[in-house]
């Protein structure tokens, strides 16, 4: 490649005077000395002459160019110059133009504009030397958005610099090593480090436990993942030790960094430590609790049993009459209370047995039908007599099932007591045992208890499956009791791996579901 420079002068319109302008032409494998005569003479044919080409090239530069003479004053400018100036006259020809004689720089002007916003103008001056006069070539670019973007950028940089050191939580830069690089106000204040002492650590010197293998596999994994959030804890300046929540983002400028958001997290693990103790201290004193009232289950119930006993036969009059009908009355009261004494307390026996997890639970095969109607005569009388008439039974006899014989005794007492309390005027109660699915067997068995009496709202229908949650702010019941027989059926029923569930609408009546899984099922299914 050869490379060959030619000298052309342009000469003004005034006279002889050259503008010493140098032009430089590239061509590969040959030189430009003939071609660029045989150039000139077909020019010289088509009336142009070097200077009209030099001012046709300059109009059509992208940048302004202004000729300015040793008076300051210009003597030519281009379209470019004319539009940046524009609508002022500082571009037209004879206009004092300040500007200086030389720059070995470009340097920044203003150009102020009256329409719109001032532009911003990169200027470079070279002195022409044109035999008898100086002239000065002003180039000027317009840098006004490559300005505005740079600012934007400031701007941004600036925004995120602010927002990153007024942040709550603590914030590092480092570098793929884990060398910190900066850091934030925030963590300073959290660990009580100063700047200078932590720039230029690496993660493991203040992480307990970090080894330097450790950091470099979890930056491995980070660069796959791009991100990573876990807990550590860190050491203070003063030596507390403070638990960290640390979340890591990879970003790969600069050769790859990590942006890392520390959050101490110190308080929340003291609150979940104390809720844990706090915890165990109620589990156990719930344990001892159990363990007394199991203990003294049998010293409650001896004397209970005695009373009610005796009771008994002061009623029946064994030893003789007892003279009056008020002493009667008085012996039926005796006898019913410690009934009902004696069904609290195993009421609360039993919850105390089923939240220490000692509530044994047998696998009879047991006949349903016979178990059903057993509890019916056992609630009987809580239908003021007609408990046995109002009660229908509804259950294929040759069903058995795999159950216990007591617990689901409870259960079908409890449910049954509620519907005969809050029964009313003597209306059927169906208590019915059914296929969940009749085309599926392996949905398991329904036994329902069905009532028409006063029924209950949603709401209630809730409180009702509480402990200790009963209805009689609502409704006057025909018979005290624990508030307990309800939620101990529904504790019952899912040792029996079922469930109980309980559908009301006030007026109209209730409905309880006692749902047994198949494997509960012997035989007697069609």
């Amino acid at each position: 490649m050869s490379w060959q420079r030619r000298r052309w002068s342009a000469r003004t319109m005034r006279g002889s005077e050259s503008l010493g302008i140098c032009g430089t032409w590239r061509q590969c494998g040959r030189t430009w000395g003939r071609p660029m005569r045989g150039t000139r003479r077909r020019l010289r044919g088509m009336a142009m002459d070097e200077f009209a080409l030099t001012t046709l090239a300059l109009e059509h530069l992208a940048e302004a160019v202004l000729l300015v003479d040793s008076e300051g004053q210009v003597v030519y400018a281009n379209l470019q110059a004319k539009a940046l100036f524009a609508p002022t006259d500082l571009a037209s020809t004879g206009y004092p133009f300040s500007a200086p004689i030389q720059t070995d720089q470009p340097v920044e002007i203003l150009v102020p504009r009256a329409e719109d916003a001032d532009r911003v103008v990169e200027m470079q001056v070279v002195p022409l030397q044109t035999g008898r006069a100086t002239l000065s070539l002003i180039s000027l670019r317009d840098v006004t958005e490559r300005h505005q973007a740079a600012a934007r950028l400031l701007e941004r940089e600036e925004l995120y610099r602010s927002v990153i050191e007024r942040a709550h939580d603590g914030f590092w830069i480092t570098d793929l090593t884990a060398c910190i690089a900066e850091v934030n106000d925030a963590y300073l204040c959290m660990t009580g480090y100063r700047r200078e002492e932590v720039i230029g650590l690496h993660m493991q010197d203040v992480e307990i436990g970090a080894s330097a293998r450790m950091v470099a596999d979890r930056i491995a994994t980070l660069r796959v993942k791009g991100s990573t959030l876990f807990e550590t804890r860190h050491r203070a300046r003063d030596g507390r030790i403070i638990h960290v929540e640390v979340g890591i983002s990879y970003s790969p400028v600069a050769g790859g960094r990590l942006f890392v958001f520390l959050r101490d997290i110190t308080p929340r693990k003291q609150a979940e430590a104390d809720t844990l103790a706090a915890k165990a201290l109620a589990e156990q004193a719930n344990r001892a609790k159990s363990e007394f009232l199991s203990n003294m289950s049998h010293d409650l119930r001896t004397p209970l049993n005695a009373i009610i006993g005796f009771a008994e036969l002061m009623r029946t009059e064994v030893d003789g009459p007892l003279g009056s009908d008020h002493y009667r009355e008085y012996v039926q009261g005796i006898e019913d209370s410690g009934s009902l004494l004696v069904s609290l307390v195993n009421d609360v026996l039993d919850l105390s047995t089923i939240e220490s997890g000692q509530y044994e639970i047998l696998s009879q095969s047991l006949a349903l039908e016979p178990l059903m109607r057993r509890a019916v005569t056992q609630t009987a009388v809580l239908g003021n007599g007609h408990g046995a008439e109002i009660v229908a039974v509804e259950c294929p006899n040759n069903l058995r099932i795999l159950g216990d014989d007591r617990a689901l005794g409870q259960v079908f007492n409890n449910i049954l007591s509620n519907a005969l309390k809050f029964n009313r005027d003597h209306r059927p109660i169906r208590f019915v045992a059914a296929l969940r699915n009749p085309n599926d067997a392996g949905e398991g068995l329904d036994i329902l208890v069905i009532d028409e009496g006063i029924g209950m709202d949603e709401e209630t229908a809730r409180q009702v499956l509480e402990p200790f949650e009963m209805i009689d702010s609502l409704h006057p019941r025909r018979r005290k009791g624990s508030g307990l027989g309800v939620y101990l059926s529904t504790q019952v029923m899912q040792l029996l791996g079922g469930e109980l569930t309980l559908h009301s609408t006030p007026s109209l009546g209730t409905t309880v579901t006692l749902w047994l899984p198949a494997n509960r099922v012997v035989t007697g299914l069609p």
